[in-house]
């Protein structure tokens, strides 16, 4: 059998909204070649290549990643 890749994209848009895609292809090389397109546009907050085993897609996310820092502001407050 052969096996089927798919790449995985996780948008992060402006206005809040989120969501994922998923692309078969047909060999891991034109995946990856697929991927690093799509990890240039702004609104991608991820994108991976995987193998499905046995037909069934198996997602890993990373844990280890540091949430991002909220936006603070040099300048003093005034009252």
């Amino acid at each position: 059998m052969t096996p089927i890749v798919v790449m995985i994209i996780m948008l992060a848009m402006p206005n809040g909204d989120s969501g994922v895609h998923v692309k078969p292809f047909p060999t891991a090389e034109t995946c990856i070649e697929a991927a690093n397109i799509e990890a240039t546009d702004p609104f991608v907050k991820s994108v991976e290549c995987a193998e499905l085993q046995d037909g069934l897609l198996t997602l890993r996310f990373d844990r280890g990643v540091q949430p991002e820092q909220p936006p603070f502001t040099t300048g003093a407050l005034q009252d």
